[in-house]
């Protein structure tokens, strides 16, 4: 490589001559080929971004951090320019480079992200308190500029933010990144006008190949362009052609070639000679410089590491996620007022296969997860029967409706929350850590989190039955499952517990662990560390502790807790209770259940030991290095197990 290895900030990208440019974004594509291709990673997007990226350096990269992009997954070139080759092969690996941007990460990251359509409501208060500095400093002040993607436009925040810039005279350029697709292909009006405004991209060249030819005639060609402009904005607005854009007072500019760097430069060189907001409409083709990306984009949205010379497979729903989609589907075949909801996740969510059986009853909101809550409500209002499926990380944005437009209402609602618990890969912004601490506070709420796939029926079923909200999470794929299956399970009442022993009956102190979800094969390899085999010996414990007995409980139903006389006589008979469970400890079940044992007049409350996530932010890295992280992997738990033990006598 002859550029990318000697590139430490923008004065860098602006010191390459403008006709080496496109061997530039040549390199960049081939570090983001061979470092996706190695560790997975968003491919499609950061492929179709890398020359608009180039120019915003070249433009707008000086002084750094003032790029913010929206959700964050297509700024991989952008990483490259701002001093992280060395770096980029760590991709989505354990202590290297984040798949998103990350302010820890990179002064250049103006912020941290993972979620869509925040983007321009961070860049108008990053532009005002720019606006109120440079007053205070008696200076020019700098631009702002936000990069979003068209699929991001179908969420609400992007038009309370621009609402607000229409008379704020604020120095914003955002760059609507436009290529047809977000995660899965666009859907709705929005994405039908954008495709509209996509045809005027001739006529748009011209315009600009006019304004240079008149920007060249000595002493009338500046006079020549501004009158140009005049009749065209008269024209408009007399004709209503004006765009969405320009009729919220907003100048727009587009579309043009978003793979063109040299025409991208004009355009936001362009945009810089504007007083006050602007819009810089750019078409990009998602997956461009790699074949097989550009023919099926959707694939490469987000892929797994794959043989450059094969190509990525097409992912088969498995584990947990297939268990979802079969169960849905059988739903569906039985009761026809099932539907399922999802928020432009059809593919990650394991849903395409209901929406290919069921059309009519499937229905893709886009990246707008609060008008798919209160439209599930909505639905439920109706007499159907909603199914609404998102990833767990994205059922934060959704509280108000699920509390106002569901609960309140009394109405019954499905909510299936995929990637629940740790997530490996993407990082801080996509950890399912929080969800039972906020989704248990709404009233009326019911929260399954089975331990394995074979749960994942039995627990759909029962939320069909349920009234009010009814929420079942599991994690992504299948993987940390494997130990559930090996004990001895004895159910509980009415299946929302079961438990099984380990180690010698005759030993006369008993621990008792209670958990849930994906974890309890971990505690499970614990247990049989630390008290033996579930067939009443010791044999698979290296170093048996000395006169106890272990009990692990796992719970389907954590909301509300069981409360059954067997449950509690279990819980109340050991002489050790911990509680283990892949969430934050903060507000979490675990702390619901250390209050509900201390309340309960059954018996004596024990001490309740919590083994939860304690950090607020869980990093990117594979399952392992993340359940290491937060001690969860079987040996942290095994340690701490023991220590338990150890401290009570």
């Amino acid at each position: 490589m002859k550029y990318l290895p000697e590139i430490r900030g923008p004065e860098d990208v602006g010191a390459i001559p403008e006709k080496e440019l496109p061997a530039l974004a040549g390199e960049l594509r081939e570090a983001i080929l061979a470092a996706v291709s190695e560790n997975g990673g968003h491919l499609a997007s950061n492929l179709g971004a890398v020359e608009l990226t180039v120019a915003l350096h070249r433009c707008f990269g000086e002084p750094a951090g003032r790029i913010v992009f929206d959700v964050g997954h297509q700024t991989y070139a952008h990483k490259l320019l701002t001093g992280r080759y060395d770096r980029f092969s760590t991709l989505r690996r354990r202590g290297g480079i984040s798949g998103f941007t990350n302010r820890a990460e990179s002064p250049a990251d103006a912020m941290t992200a993972g979620h869509s359509g925040s983007s321009l409501s961070v860049a108008v208060g990053m532009a005002e308190a720019e606006a109120s500095a440079a007053r205070a400093e008696n200076r020019a002040c700098l631009w702002t500029v936000a990069v979003i993607g068209d699929g991001s436009f179908t969420n609400g925040m992007v038009y309370e933010a621009l609402n607000s810039l229409a008379d704020s005279g604020l120095k914003i350029c955002v760059v609507l990144n436009d290529n047809e697709m977000s995660i899965s292909k666009n859907v709705g009006g929005l994405s039908r006008y954008l495709s509209a405004i996509r045809t005027s991209e001739r006529y748009f060249s011209f315009k600009l190949h006019a304004k240079q030819i008149f920007s060249k005639i000595p002493l009338i060609g500046g006079g020549l362009v501004k009158a140009a402009r005049g009749f065209r904005d008269l024209v408009k607005r007399t004709t209503g052609a004006e765009t969405f854009f320009e009729k919220l007072g907003l100048d727009y500019i587009g579309p043009v070639n978003g793979n063109d760097t040299k025409k991208m430069i004009r355009v936001l060189e362009e945009a810089k000679t504007k007083t006050g907001p602007v819009i810089v409409h750019c078409i990009t083709k998602k997956g461009l410089g790699y074949p097989d990306a550009e023919n099926r984009p959707d694939l490469y949205h987000s892929v797994g590491p794959f043989d450059l010379r094969k190509g990525a497979e097409v992912p088969v729903p498995s584990g947990f996620t297939a268990a979802v989609s079969d169960a849905l589907i059988r739903m569906a075949e039985q009761d026809a007022s099932v539907t399922a909801i999802t928020a432009a996740m059809k593919d990650g969510c394991g849903l395409a296969e209901f929406a290919a059986r069921f059309p009519d009853r499937f229905f893709d909101a886009g990246i707008a997860e609060e008008h798919a809550a209160a439209m599930a409500g909505g639905m439920a209002l109706g007499g159907l029967t909603p199914v609404l499926v998102l990833y767990s990380t994205f059922s934060q944005r959704i509280f108000d409706q699920l509390w106002h437009d569901v609960a309140l209402q009394g109405t019954h609602i499905l909510l299936c929350l995929s990637h629940a618990g740790l997530v490996p890969g993407d990082g801080v912004t996509h950890q399912g850590i929080y969800d039972t601490a906020l989704l248990s506070r709404l009233p009326g709420i019911t929260i399954r989190s089975p331990s394995s796939p074979e749960g994942i029926c039995a627990a759909l079923d029962k939320a069909l039955a349920d009234n009010g909200i009814s929420v079942v999470r599991y994690p992504k794929g299948g993987a940390g499952t494997e130990s559930t299956l090996t004990a001895e399970w004895l159910p509980g009442k009415n299946g929302n517990w079961a438990y099984a022993d380990f180690g010698s009956g005759d030993a006369p102190r008993r621990a008792v662990i209670v958990t849930y979800g994906r974890i309890t094969g971990n505690v499970v390899r614990a247990a049989q560390a630390v008290f033996g085999s579930p067939s009443g010996t010791d044999a698979d414990a290296a170093d048996p502790a000395d006169g106890w007995r272990g009990t692990v409980c796992s719970l389907d139903r954590i909301v509300p807790l069981p409360e059954d006389e067997a449950f509690r006589d279990l819980c109340g008979s050991g002489d050790a209770l911990l509680f283990v469970e892949e969430g934050i400890r903060s507000g979490g079940i675990g702390e619901a259940f250390a209050s509900s044992v201390c309340m309960s007049s059954r018996h004596t409350a024990p001490f309740v030991s919590i083994r939860a996530i304690e950090t607020g932010f869980v990093p990117h890295g594979s399952l392992a290095d993340i359940e290491r992280f937060t001690g969860l992997d079987p040996e942290s738990l095994e340690a701490w197990i023991r220590k338990e033990l150890n401290g009570r006598g």
